[in-house]
């Protein structure tokens, strides 16, 4: 044999070697995939249905689609928005079966991973975002301090908004849904309870959960008769989540999974990019200064729809619902002028106001029913007759 038919022999034989290879290869693929398809059912990709001809019956909600997680236009008005958020326990791995899952998934734990991931989309918006903590450990050794420490920081920094991220647990295996709470009574908390309701939708798409309650943003007096500590002594809107169940077995294993965590994530951001959207109402007392004399009888306060001062199309239409206006000075309504078509109010006090200081409360409702962030002003009376 010469050595040129040697060679061809050769190739022909590496050839028929990688072509083997690559058979073996396929059909290990192909037979991991039907074993996995097999064992988890539930896990198989199905045929694509064609969206054009298909019943809306034949779609189901719970199959996710593909991720991505783009940045909408109207984050933009995320920017510099001051958010604190929460992820809920951490420094209790040492605490058997504590706020765990049926194979012992540490809520702690997807809760931080969430809230990572939820910081850094609202990163990428623009926003200013702190968290209570950045690894698994206490605020303090101490229950309630460790509440008072979260909180702390919210109130702390004037937030627009506290966020506590937390996952449900439940005796039995069956519940999964997403739920949001705020403190008190709806009007007592009216800019958290707008905010929950944004959280709630972004939520919904993001999870795709089968359940839902009848009405998913609540009081936490459905909890605890005086309701949750970190919203109970919040000064800022807050918000406590709970997106869906860590002792659902099904849904433990889904929080296993950082891309599903991140979904999560992504929902609240969205949510959050729309509650921005629809205008985050201020108010600012113009005079007098914070520092009032005894003799200042007249105080006027600017009024920020939150929609106005971005201009474009309309932007000179009236954005404040006038009925929705509410004026209290130290917990009692007092009668007000408004001039909606420059922004501003006017209150007049009464002749005797004993103290030495005063709180102002200025709340209403613009366009898109969201309310003031911060609708309360302490000033303090020094001086004069």
């Amino acid at each position: 044999m010469t050595s040129r038919r040697r060679r061809r022999r050769a190739k022909r034989t590496v050839r028929l070697t990688h072509l083997a290879a690559f058979a073996a290869g396929v059909l290990f693929v192909w037979v991991a995939v039907s074993v996995r398809a097999w064992i988890h059912p539930e896990r198989a990709s199905p045929a694509r249905l064609d969206p054009l001809t298909t019943p809306p019956s034949r779609f189901h909600w719970t199959e996710q689609p593909a991720p991505a997680f783009p940045i909408p236009p109207y984050a933009r008005y995320l920017e510099d928005v001051r958010i604190v958020l929460d992820p809920g326990h951490g420094g209790d791995a040492d605490r058997p079966n504590w706020k765990r899952g049926p194979t012992g998934l540490r809520e702690a734990d997807v809760n931080l991973r969430v809230a990572q991931f939820l910081r850094e989309f609202l990163d990428a918006a623009g926003a200013r975002a702190w968290l209570t903590r950045d690894a698994d450990v206490a605020l303090d050794a101490d229950p309630a301090a460790d509440l008072a420490k979260r909180i702390g920081l919210a109130n702390e920094l004037n937030a627009d908004l506290f966020l506590s991220i937390h996952h449900n647990g439940a005796d039995q295996p069956g519940p999964n849904y997403t739920s949001l709470y705020f403190h008190g009574s709806p009007e007592q908390s009216a800019a958290s309870r707008c905010a929950a309701r944004y959280l709630l939708t972004g939520l919904t798409d993001a999870l795709r959960l089968e359940q839902d309650l009848p009405c998913a943003v609540l009081s936490d007096h459905v909890l605890y008769q005086n309701g949750l500590h970190v919203l109970r002594a919040a000064r800022v809107p807050a918000v406590l989540g709970e997106a869906s169940f860590h002792s659902n077995p099904q849904e433990e294993q889904r929080l296993r999974d950082l891309l599903y965590n991140r979904c999560e994530a992504y929902g609240y951001f969205v949510g959050l990019a729309r509650w921005a959207q629809a205008g985050l109402p201020r108010i600012e007392l113009l005079e007098p200064e914070r520092t009032a004399t005894r003799a200042a009888r007249r105080w006027v306060v600017e009024l920020d729809d939150g929609l106005s001062a971005r201009g474009g199309f309309g932007s000179q239409t009236l954005k404040i619902a006038a009925d929705s206006l509410v004026v209290k000075l130290n917990g009692q309504r007092v009668p007000f002028t408004a001039d909606l078509a420059k922004h501003r109010l006017a209150i007049d006090l009464p002749a005797r106001l004993s103290g030495g200081s005063a709180e102002l409360f200025v709340d209403f409702e613009n366009v898109f029913g969201q309310h003031v962030l911060h609708p309360r002003v302490v000033v303090s009376r020094s001086g004069g007759p």
